[in-house]
C-alpha cells in the first residue's frame, strides 16, 4: 500500500520575551517605559497530522494465454574449405635507456646522550636474634617389653577311623527250579482245512478224514520253571566310622613382659642470642653518558641504465581451414504464450495529511513609553 504525505506548514515569527523595544531603547531603558512587558493575544496556525482514506486508480497486469504462429528455423550444417589471413603477434626483444632516481643510504656518526642507572653498593650492619641449641644428657625411666618363652598345655580334637560292627537287613531270593507240564501245538506245519487235524503224522488222535469242526492238535511237554522265594534276614557287617577325641598337648609361646629400665637421653633446648652481620645493600644512581650512534640518511641520485623489454610485432599469415556454415530452413509452428494485460483497479489507501489548525497564544509585547520612546508600539 502506497503512503502519500501532504504537508502544509505556515511559519510565523514570534518575538522572544526578553527582546528590546522597537523604538530603539533597551529593555531596561530609563526613559520611563513600563517595568514588565505586556502580553498580546495572537492567532497562529499549528500543523496537525491526520490519516485519511483515499481512492486511487492503479494499473495491474493480469496473465492471459494466447496463441500465435512462430517461424522456426532449422539449422543445416554445410562444410567447405576457406583460405583465411590472420595476424600473429610475434614477441621481439628491444633495448632502451632508462633514467631513474635511486635512494642511496649515507651513514653518519652522531653523538647522543642517554641515561643509565648505575648500581652503588654499601655495607650495612644489622643485628638479628638466633636460637642456639643447647644439648643436655637426662636420665629417663622407661618401660620395655621383654620377650620370654613359655610352655603351655592345650587340648585339641583328633579324628580317628574306628571299625564298628552293625546289623543290616538283606533281602535275597532262595527259590528253586521246578518241572511243569505245558500243552504246545503238535507240529510247526501250517494248518490244513480244519486246522491241521488230518495233516499231522504225529498221531494227534484224529482220523485223517475228520470233520471241518475239529479242534487244533496239541501235545504236553515238560519244561524247567524258576520258583522264587524272597527271604529277608539280618546280617552283621563291619563299618569304618570317624571318631573325634580330645587330646592334650604342649606348645611354646613367646610372651612379652614389661620391665622398668633407665636410659640416658640427649635433650635439646634453645637459647636466644643477639648477633651482628654486615650486608651489602644496592641502590641505583642515574648518570648521563654519551655514545656514538650511526645514523643513516637517504640521498637521491640519478642513474642511467639499459633495460630490455619485449614488444609484440604483428605478422600476417595465411591458413586453409574447413568452415562449417549453417543454412536455416524456415518452419511455421503454433505456440501458446502468456501475456500480461494491464487493467485499471480502484484501491483504498491511507494518506497522512498535514492540516493547519488555528490556535490562540499569548505573545509578550514591548511596553508603551511615556515620551522618550516616541509613543509607538513594538
Amino acid at each position: 500500500m502506497a503512503l502519500i504525505v501532504v504537508c502544509t506548514t505556515l511559519l510565523f515569527s514570534v518575538p522572544p520575551a526578553d527582546a528590546g523595544c522597537a523604538c530603539g531603547a533597551s529593555a531596561g531603558c530609563e526613559s520611563g517605559c513600563q517595568a514588565a512587558p505586556a502580553c498580546v493575544e495572537k492567532t497562529i496556525c499549528v500543523p496537525q497530522w491526520v490519516t485519511e482514506n483515499r481512492t486511487i486508480t492503479v494499473t495491474e497486469c493480469r496473465p492471459e494465454t494466447r496463441s500465435r504462429e512462430v517461424t522456426v528455423y532449422k539449422r543445416v550444417a554445410v562444410t567447405k574449405p576457406v583460405t583465411r589471413s590472420y595476424t600473429v603477434m610475434v614477441p621481439e626483444v628491444r633495448t632502451r635507456q632508462v633514467t631513474r632516481t635511486v635512494r642511496k643510504p649515507v651513514w653518519e656518526t652522531v653523538s647522543k646522550d642517554y641515561t643509565v642507572c648505575v648500581p652503588v653498593w654499601e655495607n650495612v650492619t644489622r643485628e638479628y636474634t638466633v636460637n642456639v641449641p643447647v644439648w643436655k644428657n637426662v636420665e629417663q625411666t622407661c618401660t620395655v617389653m621383654v620377650p620370654h618363652q613359655e610352655t603351655r598345655q592345650g587340648k585339641r580334637q583328633v579324628c580317628k577311623i574306628v571299625p564298628v560292627k552293625e546289623t543290616r537287613k538283606v533281602t535275597c531270593d532262595q527259590g528253586h527250579w521246578a518241572v511243569e507240564q505245558v500243552e504246545v501245538p503238535c507240529c510247526n506245519a501250517p494248518a490244513r482245512g480244519c486246522g491241521g487235524c488230518g495233516g499231522c503224522d504225529s498221531g494227534c488222535g484224529a482220523s485223517s478224514g475228520c470233520d471241518s469242526g475239529c479242534a487244533p492238535a496239541t501235545k504236553t511237554v515238560c519244561r524247567r520253571v524258576w520258583v522264587p522265594n524272597v527271604v529277608t534276614k539280618e546280617i552283621e557287617v563291619t563299618v569304618c566310622k570317624r571318631q573325634v577325641e580330645e587330646q592334650e598337648y604342649e606348645y611354646c609361646v613367646t610372651v612379652c613382659k614389661p620391665e622398668q629400665r633407665t636410659r640416658s637421653v640427649r635433650v635439646c633446648s634453645y637459647k636466644p642470642e643477639t648477633r651482628t652481620c654486615t650486608r651489602k645493600v644496592c641502590h641505583y644512581e642515574r648518570q648521563t653518558r654519551t655514545r656514538q650512534v650511526k645514523v643513516c640518511k637517504v640521498v637521491c641520485e640519478q642513474r642511467t641504465c639499459e633495460r630490455k623489454y619485449t614488444v609484440c610485432v604483428p605478422q600476417t599469415r595465411t591458413k586453409t581451414c574447413n568452415v562449417t556454415s549453417w543454412n536455416c530452413d524456415p518452419e511455421t509452428k503454433t505456440v501458446n504464450c502468456t501475456v500480461m494485460v494491464p487493467h485499471q483497479v480502484q484501491k483504498q489507501i491511507q494518506v497522512r495529511v498535514c492540516r493547519p489548525v488555528m490556535k490562540k497564544v499569548l505573545v509578550p509585547a514591548c511596553g508603551r513609553c511615556g515620551g522618550g520612546c516616541g509613543g509607538s508600539g513594538c
